[in-house]
């Protein structure tokens, strides 16, 4: 009784809500409190781009004459001054792609991100899928043994088994009750984690798969589509940034115009007939800043250089690694497939050879010893299977981490 509440139990914990995977991937991209973090980031790149491509501050300055100067149309009372400073042509535009680029780098990060977080959660669910399929094959187990007791209770009142292949059914019967109630709480500490991880009430109940629900799809994830990784993507808009950088500090070493105008203020000489008489002064005004001293500039563009080379080697480096992920999980994936098909197999032969010992009864004793024995070896290849499918599942969503658009 109490195996089946626990096997009720995972039941139900499964089942209460009919939500799909892609479901599920779908409330934790919305919920993950990393992406909506990323994307304030990016929000905030974006606004970067306006910053930098914005003028320096304009420059305003306004002065009385203590002393008055005297002109000929009169003594200058006080002085306004206006002027601005313009970068060399193309300065801000160079600042702006760069920037630009740097924000697009925010968004590689948010899908890398959200791949990440989509593999975790294909991972968490398939290991909430062999607990489930776990627990149904121990319970289906702990029956047959069930049956098996009473089967060797009546061939005990006919002198056909002893106590002692009882005692060994009971034994073994016991050894997977409590399989199964480590099972049980296995399973809720892992619903636990995933509710966690989809940022939802701990204790919201989840829908895993049957096991003959499984999908096994023969899908093929081309190793060229590696190089759409938002990993590698980020790494070239990131080099681009900087050589957008390089071309803005070249730009920033030329010099820099200043336009503007004075506007001075006249007073009225107390002349008559004076031609211009109070006559205020306008004076435009034109400056150039020449940095005579760039060597700031020429180091800052070899820093620049020295990290283009470097996010290169970084390259090279990252997509390695990513092509030794990808020809692992394939191999995984193959091997797990392969074995899948061996345990089938192994399933069918040893539910034979049980039969035949089962049949033999009818005409003798049962061999209570062999009939353990196989229904030992059934488990053992059940649970075989099961692994090897979560591991195909698996590796089959590092596959689609590696090179699917999500």
């Amino acid at each position: 009784m109490k195996n089946k509440l626990l096997i009720l139990c995972i039941s139900i914990g499964m089942f209460s809500k009919a939500q799909s995977l892609q479901e599920y991937l779908n409330i934790a991209k919305n919920n993950n409190p990393e992406l909506k973090a990323m994307q304030y980031q990016y929000e905030s790149a974006l606004e970067k781009v306006n910053e930098v491509g914005s003028l320096p501050n304009t420059t305003i300055g306004a002065g009385y004459f203590v002393q008055e100067a005297e002109t000929r149309v009169g003594a200058q009372k006080a002085k306004l001054s206006v002027s601005q400073m313009l970068p060399w042509f193309g300065t801000l535009e160079a600042k702006k792609e760069s920037a630009s680029l740097k924000a697009e780098t925010k968004l590689n990060n948010i899908d890398l991100a959200k791949r990440k977080l989509f593999l975790e959660v294909k991972t968490r669910y398939f290991e909430l899928f062999e607990l489930k399929a776990t627990a149904e094959i121990v319970n289906e187990n702990i029956k047959i043994l069930e049956t098996f007791e009473n089967l060797a209770l009546t061939a005990l009142e006919n002198n056909k088994a002893t106590m002692v292949d009882i005692l060994k059914i009971r034994m073994k019967k016991n050894e997977l009750s409590n399989n199964l109630n480590s099972i049980h709480e296995n399973f809720k500490a892992t619903q636990i984690g995933f509710n966690l991880l989809l940022n939802t009430d701990e204790k919201t109940v989840l829908n895993v798969v049957d096991n003959s629900d499984m999908q096994f799809n023969n899908q093929q994830y081309q190793k060229e589509l590696i190089s759409n990784n938002p990993k590698l993507l980020e790494l070239d808009n990131l080099k681009s940034s900087l050589e957008k950088s390089e071309l803005a500090t070249k730009k920033e070493a030329l010099p820099l115009i200043g336009l503007g105008f004075d506007y001075v203020f006249v007073d009225e000489r107390p002349v008559s007939d004076l031609f211009d008489n109070g006559k205020d002064i306008v004076m435009p005004m034109l400056s150039i800043s020449i940095p005579l001293f760039s060597k700031k500039y020429s180091s800052k563009q070899k820093q620049l250089q020295l990290d283009q080379k470097a996010i290169e080697s970084t390259k090279v480096n990252t997509l390695n690694q990513l092509y030794a992920l990808y020809e692992s999980a394939k191999s995984k994936m193959k091997s797990a497939k392969v074995d899948i098909q061996t345990q089938n197999e192994n399933i069918n032969q040893a539910m034979q050879a049980e039969k035949v010992l089962l049949t033999a009864y009818e005409t003798s004793t049962v061999d209570f010893e062999q009939l353990l024995e196989i229904q030992q070896l059934k488990l053992t290849f059940q649970l075989k299977k099961v692994l090897s499918e979560k591991e195909y599942a698996i590796q089959n969503a590092t596959l689609a981490y590696l090179t699917s658009n999500n």
